[in-house]
């Protein structure tokens, strides 16, 4: 009996390998969903998951940046902070995410392959149905304590960034633009 073939809906795009180093590159997209995903394919222990969505915003409000935070809150199965990282520590991964102008990066880096599998449907399902509370954003985006200071993991986070004299002229200079 002949083995099952694979059903997909990604679709190649191109593949080649690197005249300059052991490594094959692999591009493909849903043709369900046009997600993209690219596959390089490099010999070592540790295996690194990129996952970029588009979260350019029209102002300086912040909202991709406290998304990004919130993503890590808790999922639709595992609705706790924490649950993440706790698997993730099990499965010898490290879990980080940073925001940028036009996107938001996750990153998921795992000591081998079965670890990576392990953990990816999990850090997947905190990244695309993250769940969203108003206690979540009380904690992690900001709020005033309990002797009426300013906190907040990603207000604090912003406060020793935004105010330092780079990130002053880079904000007017891009306001100018």
């Amino acid at each position: 009996m002949p083995a099952a073939k694979t059903q997909t809906h990604f679709k190649p795009i191109q593949k080649f390998k690197l005249d300059y180093a052991p490594i094959g590159i692999a591009q493909y997209e849903s043709e369900r969903t046009g997600m993209r995903v690219v596959i390089v394919d490099q010999k070592g222990p540790k295996v690194y998951g990129y996952f970029t969505l588009a979260t350019e915003i029209h102002d300086d409000s912040g909202s991709p940046h406290t998304l990004e935070h919130l993503c890590f809150m808790g999922s639709k199965s595992y609705r706790y902070k924490g649950v993440l990282d706790k698997l993730a520590t099990r499965a010898y991964s490290n879990t980080n995410a940073w925001t940028a102008t036009d996107h938001t990066a996750y990153t998921l880096e795992t000591a081998g392959w079965e670890g990576f599998a392990q953990i990816l449907p999990v850090y997947l399902e905190h990244v695309l149905v993250p769940t969203l509370t108003d206690a979540g954003c009380y904690t992690e985006v900001f709020h005033v304590d309990g002797t009426g200071h300013d906190a907040g993991v990603v207000y604090s986070e912003m406060q020793g960034v935004q105010n330092q004299q780079g990130e002053l002229m880079e904000l007017q200079a891009r306001r100018l633009m």
